[in-house]
């Protein structure tokens, strides 16, 4: 799907990207940047940079880079042209009708093979658990209480045991064995020549998208055996780590808060029982993927998971991650080690609900958690835990919030508010230095390239990275490197398209600016390696540095053209032509071992 440049550019322009990114993530500022946790990898201190000046962001720990774009895409896991298509919903824009490269068009043909593939599996499990070979299904669910409307509004169905039941029923609905392999509901057994069905004799709970498409299944066992819950693997239409199942149903209530729940049967229960802000993770821990999905649809999060220590832990691993995204975040835990499911049953919604408003702020919960490790009637003891508290009352950005909870804390220990806010003060100072030597330590190592070592042309890539963002901040530098290198002198295919890009740019605007050279490239790969280029500022002490440093460089990148040029010639091939092209290439590299680049001043 193409868009043109003119357009990809007014919508890039329109969405700043500290503005769009701030959406997802709290950031601070710093001179002309703002910093950040990284949302695409795990850590404790921001090394996550968006410049507003060249409206690109870049992480000094994991090394994401891109524009406007490429966050998004990485964010809300979108294609270009689904980027393309948020932001510029976003900035209000009407896009004109796309067009679709003949590859787009066959994935896409793809996609909805495989929708329909699962829908009419839906349907399959659906009628079986209606048939006779579905009671003791229906037994389960009479027994666990759920509504036959419940059943029928999240499509409940029955895999009956036989061994390739579905993938009979699939084949005879015109599905090649490509498609039903690329399902992910089918097991190969090579050395049979056979397919069998994935889930057999389980109570099935489709998954569905946030659009209500069936991408997958999970599978409850009904007899024994191991794992008591079985989903779908991972297909181009599902990935478990991003989806949440009900949040298809949740966010219909237009409410910008989340009740979070451990299983399928704890999302139904609650939804059954009239809250309908509700969804469940897929069998795997909450993690960076989900809340990146869930930002799009709420600002708060009630944690309601199991009150045994499992459930516990899991709350207090999931806390970091909301918090992180920017998320209100209060925790429930069910009185008497109840699920929430149980609860319901046995004392009501009503009751249920007055617990859901009694929910407790996320640094309670951990506070209390944290009390039950300590004797506060021992006086280390104490010591320790009010230290302990103390810094988990640092990462409290709210000065409200915070004297609040250092009320609570000094209430259990009898230990004054002053002193504990005193010793907050210290931790905050703390960090801040920790934050600022971190930050100053990573910034060393990413622009380490000083002079001397530029001048030394350590690598190939490295040198031609230097040489485009020297091309593209500079039109003299441009103008004269042109006269030397083609872009076929560039052994990176991408770095052959930013070069001939500069050269498009600089005729089209005299100026080159980086996010708009990044909008050519609509993989995030791709995005990311353009990024890259322009994510270290390269300085010199004098206009005689710089041309020392970029003649070397020149070398560095032409001599390997040259070399592998040669290389590449067939040893047998002798011909007239031949040797006056060998002869062309040496002479080049003569003149290359000759050359220095001298830049006007000014």
């Amino acid at each position: 799907m193409l868009y043109p440049q003119e357009i990809l550019e007014e919508v890039r322009v329109q969405n700043d990207i500290v503005d769009v990114i701030s959406e997802y993530l709290p950031l601070k500022q710093k001179g002309t940047s703002y910093f950040g946790l990284c949302p695409f990898h795990n850590e404790k201190t921001p090394s996550f940079s968006v410049n507003s000046e060249r409206q690109f962001y870049y992480c000094f720990g994991c090394g994401a880079a891109g524009n406007v774009y490429t966050f998004i895409m990485q964010m809300e896991n979108d294609t270009f042209p689904e980027a393309v298509k948020r932001l510029a919903d976003r900035a209000n824009i009407i896009l004109p009708e796309p067009q679709y490269t003949q590859q787009a068009k066959e994935q896409e043909q793809q996609k909805q093979r495989l929708f329909l593939l699962h829908k009419q599996a839906g349907r399959f499990f659906y009628d079986k658990l209606q048939e006779s070979v579905g009671e003791e299904a229906r037994n389960y669910l009479q027994k666990r209480q759920m509504h036959l409307n419940i059943q029928k509004k999240f499509g409940i169905g029955y895999a009956p045991k036989g061994k390739n039941e579905l993938y009979q029923y699939l084949q005879k609905q015109g599905f090649s064995q490509e498609e039903l392999q690329k399902s992910g509901l089918f097991v190969e057994k090579k050395e049979a020549n056979e397919y069998f069905d994935r889930f057999r004799h389980r109570l099935m709970f489709p998954i569905l998208d946030i659009q209500g498409r069936v991408i997958g299944f999970g599978g409850r066992i009904l007899s024994s055996g191991e794992p008591k819950y079985l989903n779908s693997p991972e297909t181009i239409l599902f990935n478990k780590s991003k989806n949440l199942y009900g949040l298809n149903f949740a966010k219909n209530t237009r409410k910008r808060e989340i009740i979070l729940v451990e299983g399928y049967m704890d999302m139904i229960s609650l939804y059954q029982a009239g809250f309908k802000n509700v969804a469940a993770c897929l069998g795997t821990a909450f993690n960076q993927e989900h809340a990146k999905t869930l930002k799009k649809y709420a600002d708060s999060v009630i944690l309601l998971y199991d009150s045994d220590n499992a459930g516990t832990m899991a709350a207090q691993r999931a806390i970091p991650i909301l918090v992180q995204h920017g998320f209100q975040v209060k925790v429930l835990q069910v009185p008497d080690g109840k699920d929430p499911d149980e609860f319901i049953k046995q004392h009501g919604a009503e009751t249920f609900s007055r617990l859901l408003v009694n929910a407790v702020h996320y640094i309670m919960f951990q506070i209390q958690c944290l009390k039950k490790e300590y004797d506060l009637t021992q006086t280390q003891q104490k010591v320790e835990f009010t230290i302990k508290a103390a810094n988990i009352l640092a990462k409290l950005d709210n000065d409200i919030e915070r004297t609040v909870y250092t009320a609570e804390v000094s209430r259990m220990t009898d230990i004054s508010p002053q002193v504990i806010e005193s010793e907050i003060s210290k931790i905050i100072i703390k960090e801040d230095m920790a934050f600022m030597q971190d930050a100053q330590q990573q910034k060393k190592m990413q622009y380490s390239k000083n002079k001397n070592e530029i001048t030394k042309a350590a690598g190939i890539l490295s040198a031609q990275k230097d040489i485009l963002y020297l091309c593209a901040s500079n039109l003299q530098v441009y103008q004269k490197i042109k006269t030397i290198l083609s872009a076929e002198d560039f052994s990176e295919p991408i770095y052959q398209k930013v070069y001939q890009k500069i050269e498009e740019l600089y005729q089209k605007n005299g100026t080159i600016f980086p996010a708009e050279l990044v909008n050519y490239f609509e993989l995030p790969e791709e995005q990311k390696k353009v990024t890259e280029i322009f994510a270290v500022v390269l300085q010199y002490h004098s206009l005689k540095a710089m041309e020392k440093a970029l003649t070397e460089e020149v070398r560095t990148v032409k001599r390997a053209s040259l070399n592998q040029h040669l290389a590449q010639l067939p040893l047998q091939e002798q011909s007239e032509q031949t040797d006056e092209q060998i002869k062309k290439w040496v002479a080049e590299k003569r003149n290359v071992d000759n050359l220095y680049i001298t830049i006007a001043d000014g």
